[in-house]
Parts: C-alpha cells; structure tokens; sequence
C-alpha cells in the first residue's frame, strides 16, 4: 500500500533535504532530530522503502509542515533519491540518509552564506565526520573536485546541489553503489560550477551500502570513468591500480590508514 503526504503549498525554500529510508527507525528519528535543529527555511522529503519497523507511524506522528513523505516499495537507493528529487521545490537539495546528521544547527546558514558568496554554485561541498561504531568522530577532509577522476571527493551527505543544475540529471540505476559518483560526475563534466567549504557538513555513519560493497562499487567507477569521465583505458587501469594500493595499505596496516586519512573532530 502506498501511503503519501505531500505538502505542495510551500512558499519558497532554501534547502530540501531528501532522506531515503527502510527499516531503521532509530536512524530515522536521529536524522530528523537534526534537520529539525536548523534555522533556515528548508523541507524534509522523506522516501521510505515500505519499512514495516513503525517507520510510518512515526513520519504520520510529526506534526510539522515541512515534512512530506512517501512509503512504496522502491527499486534501491538511488530510485527513492530520484523519487525524492522530483518532488523538491529549495534552491539547493542535500540528501541526508536516515542515521546522518549535519554537523550542527548552524550547518545550513552556512549552506546559505555560502551559495551566495560564491554566487550561486551548481555544487557546495565540504568536509565530513565519520561517526564508527564505537561513537568516535573521524575529520575526513574532502578533496578537490578537480579530483574527480579518482572518486568521490567527499561523502554525498556533505554535498549541496543546486537544484536547478539537476533538471535533466538523476541518478542512475545502472550503477546500484556508483549512482552518487555518476550524477555528481555528470554534473561536472556538463561545465558545473562548484565551491569547497572548508568546514564539515555532515555526520556520516560509517557502514552505508557502499563501504560494504566495495567490489561493486570499484565496477561502476570503472564504467562511470570511462562512460561519463571519458577516460581511456590506460589511465582507468592507472586509477583501479591505485585504489587497490589504497585499499591493500587499509587492510594491512589500519592504524596508519587510519592515522593519515583521518583526523580527530577539530
């Protein structure tokens, strides 16, 4: 059964935020204690994958007029983010999976500072905080965007899109782990403009969909930099090369992965 709550009177805002969900309540209800924290004008468009845990019940609970929801059954992640995406009306979109956070109650002024000190950027991206199992906070600063040829310069959660920028893009399902790298990619590629901030965006929980499935996650990069990027042969086999480097030193000598590529919260 299909179950919708759809606020469409909705004065202008500045940020949607788009929280795709399936059974995971208590990650749920953290990432609405968050978005619920900010001070600028923003929805939250929640995409719910037909849970059956009482994540429906909670959703119909919220009495707040920037909610809206859907619960359906879904074809995965990035489906429901394309179902959510059609029904922002803000200036700039984030997509908070349920158990993220932003960093704090202020990180969406600084969205809005932001996009207009730089003169509204197709993208906005920043660093993150990795949250482990154990409750600790890992800095994960971003990399460059002109990096793109490597992956994801940052987690999709501390990237704001224009909106407006996204009108003939979605995510694309031909790549279940890779579909944040391709859209973003494309993005790019089609003369986007982007602007780093250099302060984190978001809380990110660490074991998400694709740090457990690396291995399809490393086959929709390699398409995406040859379908998207348009890189030759040489330099993806250059690319794959070095992930499998990165990954060997993770795996083998974590402590020093852990020492170089993260920080503690500043």
């Amino acid at each position: 059964m299909i179950r919708t709550q759809w606020v469409e009177d909705r004065s202008e805002v500045f940020l949607s935020v788009v929280t795709v969900c399936r059974n995971n309540l208590q990650g749920l209800i953290k990432t609405w204690q968050s978005v619920r924290s900010q001070s600028i004008s923003l929805e939250w468009i929640v995409v719910d994958g037909q849970s059956d845990d009482g994540t429906l019940v909670f959703l119909q609970s919220i009495e707040d007029e920037r909610l809206s929801f859907i619960s359906e059954p879904d074809q995965g992640i990035y489906d429901a983010m394309n179902k959510g995406l059609e029904h922002c009306k803000g200036r700039y979109v984030v997509f908070m999976n349920s158990g993220d956070q932003f960093h704090d109650h202020l990180t969406g002024d600084l969205l809005q500072v932001q996009a207009l000190r730089n003169h509204l950027p197709d993208l906005l991206y920043g660093d993150a905080l990795e949250e482990t199992t154990f409750g600790e906070l890992l800095y994960k600063a971003a990399r460059s965007h002109k990096r793109m040829w490597y992956g994801m310069f940052t987690h999709h959660q501390s990237m704001a899109f224009r909106l407006g920028s996204l009108h003939s893009i979605r995510y694309r399902l031909e790549y279940p782990i890779g579909a944040d790298y391709a859209l973003t990619a494309e993005l790019l590629v089609r003369g986007g403009t982007a602007a780093y901030i250099p302060e984190p965006l978001c809380i990110f929980e660490q074991g998400g969909v694709s740090q457990i499935q690396h291995r399809q996650g490393q086959r929709d990069q390699w398409f995406i930099r040859k379908t998207i990027l348009g890189m030759p042969i040489i330099l993806r086999v250059a690319v794959a090369s070095l992930h499998w480097g990165v990954r060997l030193v993770k795996h083998s000598f974590p402590k020093f992965y852990k020492k170089v590529r993260f920080s503690y919260e500043k």
